[in-house]
C-alpha cells in the first residue's frame, strides 16, 4: 500500500514535543504533516489532499467533521476526556486513541492502516448498494422523482419515458410541467392535507406536495392527477395519463433533511415521489361504471345467479316487474319465480339447460309477488371464466304481458278475416258453379238458334246474346280462379308436354285476331335442346294468353311479338316468355296498380276496352305459386314487354346441368339417395357431389337400408314411388330400427312429384320424414334445405359451444380432442357393466359422460342418461336395453360430430 498523507493537529505541549520527535525521527512510510491549530489545519486542508486526519480532542473537532465530513478523522485524548471522546464518535469521528500511553504514538500507523481499510470497503458496499439502488429504481414501471424544496425535478428514472420525456429534459423543471394548468390547484396546501396518512401537524406544518415541513413521517394517500404527456408538435392535443402520486417528504435516508450547526434544527431539502400509471384503471372504473348505469337504469329486468341458481343481483325494472324488494329476491332460488307456472314443458326445458350449463331464451308465464301472474320474455346466458368453468348465469326479462295480449286480439281477429274471407270465397266459389249451369245453357241454345236460319235481324240479336253470354262465361271463370286462390284451393297438375306444339297451337287464334285488327304478329320458340317439358300445361298457356291478350287489345298499330325459350335460372330449368307490343303503354301510377286485384288503367282506356281487371292479377298470382314471377318495362305511348318465367321440368334426355352452379355446402356430409329414375338419380349425384358432398346411390328403399347398415351417412334423399320397397315404407323401416348400426333418427328427405294438395291428403304417411321437395327438383333450393336440416340436426350446439371459448382456439381444440378421446373409454365401460346385469355400477359409471356432455352442452344426451338412471331406479329391465342402445347411438352421434368439427379446424 502506498504511503498516506496524515494530518496531525497537536497542541504545543508534552504530547505535541514527543508525537513531532517520534513522528519526524523514525522514517516511515506515512507523510505526516502537524499542525498545532485547527486555523492552521483548515489552511493544510486548503493547499493539499490530506488521506486522513488525527485531531487533539480538546480541540474544534466539531468544525473538521462539518467541514471535511468524508476525510476520515481520528480523534486523540487522555482517557480522562473519554466522553468526549465518546461523544466525538457520535459526530461522525472514524476512531479515538488514548495519548496517556507510553508508547501511543507507535500505534498510529496501525489505527491508521485499519481505519483506511474499513473506509475503503464501506466505500466499496457504498458504491455497490448505490448501483443496485440506481438498478432497481431505473427498472420500475413507475416514474420516481426527487424534488427540491421549490418544487423542481433534482432526479427522475427512465420510466418518465412513458411521457415522451427524456430524464435530462425535466432535471431543473418545476413539477407542474408534467400537469394540467386547471389541475395544478389540487397539489395546493389546503387540498394536499387531508391526503396525508395520521396528519397531526398545524397549519405552520401542514405539507404541500412542493414545499413539505412536518416533524412526522408521512406520504400522500389518494391523490390521483391527470399527468400531461410531452407535446409532439405546437397547437397539437396532449394525451392524458391518470396517475396516482405517492409523495414522501421525510426520508432520512435519502437525506431529504439536513442538520444545521449540530443543533437538532432541521431544515427541508427535498421531496421523493413515485407517479404510477393508472390510466387502464380508471378507464375501466368508468366502463364499469356506464355498465352497472346502463344495467341499472335498464328497462328490462336483469339479474346475476350463481351456479347453485341463486339471485346474487337485480336491478330496479325486476322490482318493479314483479313487485318484490331485495330482501324478497336477494340469496333466493331464481327458478321459484317459474315453479307454479302452467307452461310445465317450458318450465322443464329451461330447468334441464340451467343444469347442462347452457343458454336459454323463451316465454314463459311467472307470477308477482301479489300472485298476479304475468308473461315473461327470458334470456338465460352462461358466463364462463378464461377457463371455460360455468360461474354464473346472466338472465334477461321483459314483461311481454301487453304483447300477448295483443298478439292474441290480433290472432283472434286473424283467424276471423280468414274465416270471413274464406267463406266469401266458397260462396264465390259455389255461386259461381250455380251461375255456370244457366250460362252454359244459355250458350248452347244460341248455337242451336243460330243453326236455325233466323232472319237477319235475329241472326244479329243471337249472335249479340252468344258474344254476351261468352263475356259472362270469361268474366265467371276469372271470378272462380281468384275465390280458388284466395281460399288455397288452387291446384297443379304437372304433365309432360310438347312446347313446340303447345305454344304454337295456343298462339294460333291471336295471331288471327292480330291480323284483323291489321297489326304484325310475330313468335318464335327455343326449346334449348328440351322439346318436351314436365310443367303445369293448363296455367302456362292461361297466363300466356292473358299476356297476348292484353297486348293485342292494347294495341292499335304496330306489332305483338313473343319469344319463348327455355334457359337455367338458379341451376334449374325454366321456361321464360317475353311478350313485347307497340300498344299505348302504361304510365307510372297505373304501373303501381297493374296487378291488384279489380283494377283496370284510367278511365278513358276502361271505357274502350272492357274487363273485370283481374286476368293480369290472376297471372301473377299463378307464376308466383309455380316458382315463378311476372315482371314488365313500359313506356306510354310506346309500348310494353312483359316477361314471365316458371320453372320447368325436363322429361327426356340427360340432366339439365349448367355451368352457373357454384354452390358450397357448409359441412361435407356423406349423403345415400334413394331413388329408381336413372335421369333423376344422375341429377342428383352431379349437383350434390359437385356441392362437396359424398354421394352413393341406390334402386329402392331396401337397397337403401341394406347400404345404411353398412355404411355411415349423415342424411338421406328418397323418393317416395319405387318398385320393391317404396320410400314411406323405407323410412318407417328406418326409423323402427332397434339396433346399433346406424341412428334410427337420421335426417330423410322425401323426393315426391305430389302437389301441395296433393301430399296434404297423405301427411301422415310423411311423419317420418324430416322434410320433402318437390319435382322437378331446384338442386341449390335443395342443398340450401341439407344444410339447414343437418344444422338443426346436430347433436349439440357446435356454435354456442365456439363462443365460449372465442378468446382460445387452443382450449376448444384441446376440449374437443379430450372429450373424441374419452368418449370411448366410458362407452366401453358403460357397455361391460350393462352387460353384465350391474345396472347400478353401469348408471354410476354414466358420470363420465355426464361431464363430457356438459362441458360440450349436448342436452339430448343428459336426458338419455337421465332417463336410464330413473330406469334403474324403477327396475324396469325390460325398458333398459333400448336405453342403453340410445345413450350409445348418441354417443357415437356426439364423438362423430366432434372428429367432423376437429378436422375443420
Amino acid at each position: 500500500m502506498p504511503g498516506l498523507s496524515v494530518l496531525v493537529i497537536l497542541e504545543a505541549g508534552e504530547i505535541y514535543d514527543t508525537a513531532r520527535k517520534q513522528l519526524t525521527q523514525n522514517q516511515y512510510q506515512n507523510n505526516y504533516r502537524i499542525a498545532d491549530s485547527v486555523m492552521e489545519a483548515f489552511r493544510v486542508l486548503h493547499h493539499d489532499a490530506i488521506d486522513i486526519i488525527l485531531v487533539q480532542a480538546n480541540l474544534a473537532v466539531e468544525d473538521i467533521l462539518k467541514q471535511y465530513p468524508f476525510i476520515p478523522c481520528i480523534a486523540l485524548g487522555s482517557r480522562s476526556e473519554q466522553n468526549r471522546l465518546e461523544t466525538l464518535l457520535k459526530l461522525g469521528a472514524s476512531d479515538y486513541m488514548f495519548t496517556d500511553l507510553s508508547d501511543w504514538y507507535t500505534m498510529i500507523d496501525t489505527n491508521i492502516y485499519r481505519i483506511w481499510n474499513i473506509r475503503n470497503s464501506l466505500q466499496q458496499e457504498l458504491l455497490f448498494a448505490s448501483q443496485r439502488y440506481h438498478n432497481l429504481v431505473e427498472a420500475l414501471p413507475d416514474i420516481v422523482y426527487e424534488l427540491d424544496p421549490q418544487g423542481h425535478f433534482t432526479f427522475v428514472n427512465q420510466a418518465v419515458r412513458s411521457l415522451g420525456y427524456e430524464p435530462e429534459e425535466l432535471l431543473g423543471k418545476h413539477f407542474s410541467t408534467i400537469l394540467f394548468e386547471e389541475d395544478i390547484p389540487q397539489v395546493s396546501r389546503d387540498n394536499i392535507l387531508k391526503l396525508y396518512k395520521d396528519n397531526t401537524t398545524g397549519d405552520r406544518f401542514a405539507p404541500k406536495l412542493f414545499d413539505e415541513r412536518r416533524s412526522v413521517e408521512r406520504k400522500t394517500e389518494n391523490l390521483e392527477l391527470r399527468i400531461k404527456r410531452k407535446s409532439i408538435r405546437p397547437g397539437f392535443i396532449m394525451e392524458e395519463m391518470y396517475a396516482s402520486i405517492i409523495s414522501y417528504g421525510e426520508v432520512s435516508s435519502a437525506g431529504t433533511y439536513q442538520f444545521i450547526n449540530g443543533s437538532s434544527q432541521r431544515i427541508f431539502i427535498g421531496t421523493v415521489g413515485i407517479i404510477r400509471d393508472i390510466t387502464l384503471r380508471r378507464k375501466s372504473e368508468e366502463m364499469l361504471r356506464k355498465m352497472y348505469q346502463a344495467v341499472d337504469q335498464s328497462p328490462a329486468g336483469i339479474l346475476i345467479i350463481n351456479i347453485n341458481l341463486l339471485i346474487e343481483y337485480v336491478n330496479p325494472a325486476f322490482f318493479s316487474m314483479t313487485g318484490s324488494g331485495p330482501e324478497q329476491v336477494i340469496g333466493n332460488k331464481f327458478l321459484e319465480y317459474f315453479a307454479n307456472t302452467s307452461d310445465q314443458n317450458t318450465y322443464e326445458d329451461l330447468l334441464s339447460s340451467l343444469q347442462a350449463g347452457i343458454d336459454w331464451k323463451g316465454e314463459i308465464c311467472c307470477h308477482k309477488m301479489n300472485g298476479d301472474p304475468f308473461w315473461s320474455s327470458l334470456t338465460i346466458s352462461a358466463i364462463r371464466n378464461p377457463n371455460g368453468s360455468l360461474t354464473h348465469y346472466l338472465c334477461i326479462i321483459e314483461d311481454i304481458s301487453r304483447r300477448k295480449t295483443l298478439d292474441e286480439l290480433l290472432k283472434n281477429a286473424k283467424e276471423a278475416a280468414e274465416a270471413a274471407n274464406k267463406a266469401k270465397s266458397e260462396f264465390l266459389a259455389n255461386m259461381g258453379h250455380e251461375i255456370r249451369t244457366p250460362l252454359a245453357g244459355i250458350i248452347a241454345l244460341t248455337e242451336v238458334l243460330l243453326t236455325d236460319n233466323p232472319r237477319s235481324d235475329q241472326y244479329d240479336r243471337i249472335k249479340a246474346i252468344q258474344s254476351s253470354s261468352q263475356s259472362l262465361l270469361a268474366i265467371l271463370n276469372d271470378l272462380l280462379d281468384l275465390s280458388k286462390i284466395e281460399a288455397r284451393a288452387i291446384e297443379f297438375y304437372r304433365e309432360n308436354f310438347d312446347l313446340n306444339e303447345t305454344i304454337t297451337t295456343l298462339l294460333l287464334p291471336y295471331k288471327a285476331q292480330a291480323e284483323e285488327k291489321g297489326i304484325t304478329f310475330q313468335y318464335s320458340i327455343d326449346d334449348g335442346g328440351f322439346p318436351t317439358i314436365y310443367a303445369d300445361r293448363i296455367k302456362i298457356n292461361r297466363i300466356i294468353s292473358n299476356l297476348v291478350s292484353n297486348a293485342i287489345k292494347f294495341t292499335e298499330t304496330g306489332q305483338v311479338s313473343i319469344h319463348c325459350v327455355i334457359r337455367a335460372k338458379d341451376n334449374t330449368p325454366g321456361l321464360f316468355v317475353t311478350v313485347k307490343d307497340t300498344g299505348v303503354g302504361i304510365s307510372g301510377m297505373d304501373q303501381q296498380r297493374l296487378f291488384k286485384h279489380f283494377t283496370q288503367l284510367h278511365s278513358k282506356l276502361s271505357k274502350k276496352h272492357h274487363g273485370t281487371g283481374l286476368g293480369l292479377a290472376i297471372s301473377k298470382e299463378l307464376a308466383v305459386k309455380m316458382g315463378g314471377d311476372i315482371t314488365f318495362d313500359s313506356i306510354p305511348g310506346q309500348g310494353s314487354t312483359f316477361y314471365f318465367y316458371t320453372p320447368v321440368g325436363v322429361a327426356t334426355g340427360k340432366p339439365f346441368e349448367v355451368d352457373e352452379f357454384n354452390y358450397i355446402a357448409k359441412k361435407r356430409l356423406s349423403i345415400l339417395i334413394a331413388e329408381d329414375n336413372p335421369v333423376n338419380r344422375d341429377y342428383l349425384h352431379y349437383f350434390i357431389k359437385k356441392a362437396g358432398h359424398m354421394v352413393e346411390v341406390a334402386e329402392d328403399g331396401l337397397v337403401a337400408i341394406q347400404k345404411l347398415e353398412k355404411g355411415d351417412f349423415d342424411l338421406i334423399l328418397m323418393d317416395l314411388q319405387m318398385p320393391g320397397m317404396d320410400g314411406i315404407s323405407a323410412a318407417s323401416t328406418i326409423r323402427s330400427y332397434k339396433g346399433i348400426n346406424y341412428d334410427p333418427q337420421i335426417p330423410i328427405i322425401a323426393l315426391t312429384a305430389y302437389t301441395e294438395p296433393e301430399l296434404a291428403v297423405h301427411e301422415q304417411k310423411l311423419s317420418d320424414f324430416d322434410a320433402y321437395v318437390s319435382k322437378p327438383i331446384n338442386a341449390t333450393s335443395l342443398l340450401s334445405l341439407i344444410d339447414t336440416i343437418m344444422t338443426k340436426k346436430e347433436y349439440f350446439d357446435i356454435n354456442r359451444l365456439k363462443q365460449h371459448y372465442v378468446s382460445s382456439k387452443d382450449e376448444f381444440k384441446r376440449l374437443l380432442l379430450i372429450a373424441s378421446q374419452d368418449l370411448p373409454k366410458h362407452m366401453e365401460q358403460f357397455i361391460t357393466y350393462h352387460e353384465q346385469g350391474n345396472y347400478t355400477d353401469a348408471a354410476e359409471y354414466l358420470h363420465g359422460l355426464v361431464s363430457i356432455f356438459s362441458a360440450i352442452g349436448s342436452i339430448r344426451g343428459l336426458q338419455l342418461i337421465k332417463r336410464y338412471r330413473r330406469t334403474v331406479q324403477d327396475q324396469n329391465y325390460e325398458a333398459l336395453e333400448e336405453d342403453a342402445r340410445d345413450i350409445q347411438r348418441e354417443t357415437l352421434g356426439i364423438r362423430r360430430q366432434i372428429q367432423q368439427t376437429l378436422g375443420e379446424l
